[in-house]
């Protein structure tokens, strides 16, 4: 078929290297030019798309011939596109492979090639511990599942795998835990905030609760609740009372006396302290003065009560805002990415359970590290036959590396390590050289 300079006045010029071309773009011509193209193209794509499954199905036959159960998860509500469509290939390795199930490469890596908003969220600072191990089938499954997103199990019975569901045995139940809608707040994989929340503090109550002056209840006296963190009063999963305000509470918040700690509704700030730093504190807590004259102290510049305790309710003891190695990590985010690093498996048991001060004193000290007394005697008060048998420590074993005597951490360390007794190095010779260079 020919075509004339005059049929074609619905395309435009291009000139490239002295010749000139039509393109078309629109017009009678090049509807139907472009219209023919697009079903070829179609079809060729549709074909080639045909023939992939074609010699995928061949392969997922020859692959349930010796696992025959793989074929009955073809029958689940969801089923993962690849296993959908036959290509084993994309996860597996038919012949050999250096990872269990003959899997290509790590699970992580593996996901995060098709998934790739996910590889974006493994650098935010809060992380989901699975997700953050690249431990994805913690929670998914590979070929098919009943439920959404391959999930597992379905709603707050995947969570409570992990998180002890004795933990949320109030007589009150905030909606969403009610519902079983975990992550109606929480983001399952990683977060830029504590607790993977979808939002901040402040930001994440007003979703549903109104924070407008007038239409919260009398129970807030007449404060404003703008950008307020409710949570350092109610409990956002549940509680004993209907009002979901956490059980241990602090005695002017109870007895809702404000105004010993805040200048009240006639200031311009009505929630702003009567004084600056511990003073306010101090004045019901004067013991608490003594801990903070000691050496080392944990008031500084920055540093207050209430980054470590809440000034109105709580369910931990003292008033704490968390558990205690939370409260600790907060501000020692190298221990607690040290304590996390792969392969730091041994720890102290007490650190396993989310306890600090057992060692250390949360106040101040006169001795290093905040311990509670001196270190070794810590130590051996319950590591009884240390205290006389043991590699020589105290006043008269001197460090050659740093002239220091000897204790218990020069070669054990409490917060994690890959070697067995928490040691520094492995105790064959590594461990030894440090110090005795001649061996």
């Amino acid at each position: 078929m020919s075509l004339s300079k005059q049929g074609i006045n619905e395309g435009h010029q291009m000139s490239y290297r002295g010749r000139t071309k039509y393109v078309f773009t629109t017009g009678k011509w090049g509807c139907r030019i472009c219209a023919v193209a697009t079903v070829f193209m179609l079809t060729v794509l549709g074909t080639a798309h045909v023939l992939a499954l074609d010699a995928h199905e061949a392969q997922f036959k020859a692959c349930i011939s010796c696992h025959p159960e793989v074929k009955e998860a073809l029958s689940k509500k969801g089923v993962h596109r690849p296993f959908m469509e036959f290509d084993c290939g994309s996860c597996h390795n038919p012949h050999a492979a250096k990872y269990e199930d003959l899997i290509r490469g790590k699970i992580d890596k593996l996901c995060k090639g098709c998934h790739e908003e996910r590889a974006g969220e493994a650098g935010k600072i809060n992380g989901h511990e699975p997700f953050r191990q690249g431990k994805c089938l913690a929670c998914h499954r590979p070929h098919a599942a009943d439920n959404k997103r391959l999930l597992k199990l379905g709603g707050q019975m995947l969570c409570f795998t992990c998180h002890d569901k004795e933990g949320f045995s109030w007589k009150n139940k905030h909606d969403p835990v009610a519902k079983g809608r975990c992550l109606t707040c929480h983001d399952p994989h990683a977060s830029g905030r504590e607790a993977l929340a979808r939002k901040s503090r402040e930001d994440m109550c007003a979703d549903c609760h109104s924070t407008v002056l007038g239409e919260a209840d009398d129970a807030h006296l007449g404060y404003s609740l703008e950008a307020t963190d409710c949570m350092s009063c109610h409990n956002p999963h549940g509680g004993n009372d209907d009002g979901l305000v956490r059980s241990s509470r602090h005695k002017p918040f109870e007895q809702k006396r404000c105004r010993s700690c805040h200048k009240g509704l006639g200031a311009q700030d009505p929630l702003d302290i009567k004084g600056q730093g511990v003073s306010v504190c101090i004045e019901c807590h004067p013991t608490i003065l003594e801990d903070f004259a000691k050496v080392n102290s944990h008031v500084a510049d920055g540093m207050f009560c209430v980054n470590c305790h809440s000034p109105h309710a709580s369910d931990e003891g003292a008033l704490r805002k968390g558990k205690e190695a939370k409260i600790c990590f907060d501000c020692h985010e190298d221990t607690k990415e040290y304590m996390r690093r792969e392969g730091n498996s041994y720890k102290h048991p007490l650190l396993k359970e989310a306890q600090c001060t057992p060692c250390h004193r949360p106040h101040g000290t006169n001795s290093g590290l905040f311990f509670q007394g001196d270190e070794i005697d810590d130590c051996t008060a319950c590591h009884e036959r240390h205290a006389t048998f043991t590699h020589p420590i105290g006043e008269n074993a001197v460090d050659p590396r740093s002239g220091q005597r000897i204790t218990c951490i020069t070669c054990h360390n409490l917060m994690g390590s890959s070697n067995r007794f928490a040691l520094r190095f492995d105790r064959k010779k590594e461990l030894c050289i440090q110090c005795h260079k001649g061996y």
